[in-house]
C-alpha cells in the first residue's frame, strides 16, 4: 500500500509530461552541444591547418634562399624571441631518407623516424602520425623544394584537444545543474498546462455530487483545451436544462393527471355501484376508454412539448416544398370543412421550399387549422398564405371566426390554459403549446394577431435553406 502511494505521482499525466519536456530540453542540449563541437573542433583544426601551411610556405621560402642552414638560423631568430618553435622540421630525399630535422624540445611522443615509412604528398593532403602511448597527433604538410628534397612541416594537436577536453570537462560538469532546471520548468510547464484538465475535473467532481451549476473556466486563449471548456459548459447547461424540463414535465403531469384521473375513477365508482345496471355499466366503461384515450393523448402531447423545449426533440429534416405540406394538411380536414361549410384558401408559391421535419409541422399547421375551422362560423373562410421575407419563410393562418379576447393573448401559449372563448368548444387545451413548441424546435417564432368578432392571425416564420 505504501509502495503504491509511492508510485502514484509518478503515473500522473504532469509527472510524465515533466518528463518528457525536460527529457527534449536535455536531447536538445545535447544536440546543440554536440553542434557546437564540432563546429568548434573543426575551426580549431582549420586554424592550424592553416598556421602550419603558412610556416611551410615561409620555410619553403627560407630553403630557396639558403638551404637547411637559413631554416636553422630562422629557428634560432624564432627561439629568441618565441622561446619554443611548435613546429617539427625535416628535410627528406628524394628517397624519403630524413636528411635533416628539427624537432621542438621536449617532444618524445612521436616517432618521427615513421615519417620515412610515409610517402610525402603535397598540400592539401596530410600525413597523421599517432602520438606513442597518447590520443594526440601529429599534422604533417609536404611541400617539394630544389634538389629534389622534400620539406615536411608538422604540428602536434595536444593544444586543441586540451582546448576540447576542457569544452568538454564543462558541459559535464553544468549538465547536472541543467537536468534538475529543465525537470523543474518542465513541471511548471505542465502544471500550467494541465490546468484547464484540472478545472474539468474539479466540475466533473461537482456534478457527481449533484451541483448542475458547476462550470469550467474558460481562459480566452482560443486553443483545443478552451474549446474542450466551452463545450463542456454548454453540456453542462443542456443536461441541466434536460433535468429541469424533466422535472417539469414530471410535475405538470402530475398536476394535469389529477383531474382526468379523478373522473375516470368516479366513473368506475359509480358503475360498480350499479352491479345489476348493465346499461350503465357499459356507458361507464365507454366512458373510462374515451377518458384513457384523453390521458394517452394528453401524455404523447406534454412529451413532445417538453422534449421541445428541453432542446431534445428528434427532428428529421427534409427539403420540403411548403405547397405539398400544407395541401394535405387541408385535404385532411376538408370534410370537417365543408359539415360547417367553411372555405379554406391556399395562396402561395408552389415551388417554395424549406429544411423541416415534414411529419412534425404537419402537426403544427394541423393545429392551427383545426382550431381556425372550430372557431369560425359557419359560411366563414380560412386563408393559409405562405411566401418569402428576406431571410425567413412565413406561413400565415387567417380566419374571420370570434377571435381571442384580449386578456387571454398573452396566455394561449400556457399548458392546458383555455380562455373563455375556447371553453364553448372540446379540447385539451394543449394545441397551442405543441404548436410554438414545434415551430421553437426548427429556430423558428410564431405570433398572434386578433380582434373580439373578426378573426385572428397566426404568423410563422422559420429560417429560410439557403
Amino acid at each position: 500500500m505504501f509502495l503504491k502511494r509511492l508510485l502514484k505521482p509518478a503515473k500522473s499525466i504532469k509527472f510524465k509530461l515533466s518528463l518528457l519536456y525536460s527529457g527534449l530540453f536535455i536531447l536538445s542540449s545535447l544536440l546543440l552541444f554536440g553542434v557546437i563541437y564540432a563546429y568548434i573542433a573543426s575551426a580549431l583544426t582549420q586554424h592550424d591547418h592553416e598556421k602550419l601551411l603558412a610556416e611551410l610556405r615561409e620555410l619553403a621560402i627560407e630553403y630557396a634562399d639558403g638551404g637547411f642552414r637559413s631554416i636553422q638560423e630562422l629557428f634560432e631568430i624564432k627561439r629568441r624571441f618565441h622561446r619554443q618553435h611548435l613546429f617539427l622540421v625535416r628535410i627528406a630525399d628524394a628517397g624519403n631518407n630524413t636528411a635533416g630535422i628539427y624537432m621542438p624540445v621536449p617532444w618524445t611522443e612521436f616517432n618521427v623516424d615513421a615519417l620515412e615509412k610515409h610517402a610525402p604528398k603535397p598540400p592539401p593532403q596530410w600525413i597523421r602520425l599517432s602520438a606513442i602511448g597518447g590520443d594526440h597527433y601529429l599534422d604533417v604538410a609536404s611541400i617539394r623544394v630544389k634538389g629534389g628534397y622534400w620539406l615536411q612541416v608538422g604540428m602536434s594537436s595536444e593544444e586543441r584537444d586540451n582546448i576540447l577536453i576542457r569544452l568538454q570537462s564543462t558541459f559535464w560538469i553544468i549538465i547536472g545543474p541543467m537536468v534538475l532546471f529543465s525537470f523543474i520548468c518542465g513541471w511548471i510547464l505542465a502544471y500550467s498546462v494541465l490546468r484547464p484538465v484540472r478545472n474539468l475535473l474539479s466540475a466533473v467532481k461537482s456534478v457527481q455530487t449533484g451541483r448542475m451549476d458547476a462550470h469550467v473556466p474558460v481562459r480566452g486563449t482560443d486553443d483545443e483545451l478552451d474549446e474542450l471548456a466551452i463545450h463542456f459548459n454548454r453540456m453542462l447547461q443542456k443536461i441541466a436544462s434536460v433535468l429541469n424540463a424533466m422535472k417539469d414535465c414530471l410535475d405538470n403531469v402530475a398536476h394535469d393527471l389529477r383531474t382526468p384521473v379523478t373522473r375516470l375513477r368516479n366513473l368506475a365508482e359509480n358503475a360498480l355501484q350499479t352491479p345489476g345496471d348493465v346499461s350503465s355499466q357499459h356507458a361507464a366503461l365507454a366512458s373510462c376508454a374515451e377518458e384513457s384515450e384523453r390521458i394517452n393523448v394528453m401524455l404523447n402531447i406534454l412529451l413532445d412539448i417538453s422534449e421541445a423545449e428541453s432542446g431534445m426533440m428528434q427532428l428529421n429534416y427534409k427539403d420540403i416544398k411548403i405547397h405539398g405540406l400544407v395541401e394535405n394538411v387541408v385535404d385532411a380536414y376538408s370534410l370537417i370543412a365543408d359539415e360547417k361549410p367553411i372555405q379554406v384558401r391556399i395562396d402561395g408559391d408552389n415551388a417554395l421550399t424549406v429544411m423541416m421535419d415534414p411529419d412534425r409541422m404537419s402537426q403544427a399547421l394541423a393545429n392551427l387549422l383545426d382550431n381556425a375551422i372550430k372557431y369560425t362560423p359557419a359560411g366563414g373562410y380560412v386563408s393559409i398564405r405562405f411566401f418569402r421575407e428576406e431571410n425567413h419563410i412565413v406561413i400565415r393562418f387567417q380566419d374571420n371566426g370570434i377571435g381571442i379576447d384580449p386578456e387571454d393573448i398573452s396566455r394561449i401559449w400556457d399548458r392546458l390554459y383555455r380562455g373563455r372563448q375556447s371553453r364553448i368548444q372540446r379540447g385539451l387545451g394543449l394545441g397551442l403549446s405543441q404548436v410554438k413548441a414545434i415551430i421553437e424546435a426548427h429556430k423558428g417564432s410564431i405570433e398572434a394577431v386578433t380582434e373580439i368578432g373578426k378573426g385572428s392571425a397566426f404568423t410563422i416564420r422559420i429560417p429560410a435553406s439557403d
